[in-house]
């Protein structure tokens, strides 16, 4: 894949030697830090981050609280009791362990909430990307903080024509 990438690249900057190409390039890190509607969604996640916090250490003190009263009186305990006990324990570090995921896992809700609350800034973002480079001529955007394409003209892509030529070396090689 990463040599495919790189012989894209190497193609465009060929193009740019045999014909004239218009290329430029952003930095999206520095415009995202510089939008004051990115550091209102990052106000915003942070008040949520502190509610799941507070929410969170809420369940782990109740756990911790039920874990020293099963300590200190677990000897005491009839078999039954301790048994029950032990699965409320069990069911408690379950339950914070879920918590944990649906809040701040790789699906969680902060993550959820982080692309709802973005999801209007990238598109304004893109929109004024696609505007400059129509309007100042740019065949091709590259973003230097991922290497990629950001802006391209549509006549430029060769995907079409790459899948068209894939299907024929498929079809030789059947």
């Amino acid at each position: 894949m990463i040599k495919l990438i790189n012989k894209i690249i190497l193609l465009i900057f060929l193009g740019v030697l045999i014909s004239e190409v218009k290329i430029g390039y952003l930095n999206a890190d520095k415009i995202l830090t510089e939008l004051d509607e990115v550091r209102q969604v990052q106000i915003q996640l942070e008040k949520e981050q502190r509610k799941i916090e507070s929410d969170y250490m809420n369940l782990e003190l109740e756990l911790d609280s039920l874990l020293r009263s099963y300590e200190q009186q677990k000897m005491l305990m009839s078999e039954e009791r301790r048994t029950k006990l032990e699965k409320t324990l069990t069911d408690k570090q379950a339950e914070l362990q879920r918590f944990q995921m649906e809040k701040v896992g790789p699906q969680g809700e902060i993550y959820k909430i982080h692309d709802q609350l973005m999801a209007p800034v990238y598109a304004k973002i893109d929109e004024a990307i696609q505007k400059v480079g129509k309007q100042e001529g740019y065949d091709y955007i590259f973003n230097v903080v991922s290497g990629g394409i950001v802006y391209a003209l549509p006549q430029n892509d060769l995907t079409d024509l790459v899948v068209k030529e894939l299907e024929k070396i498929s079809d030789i090689n059947e």
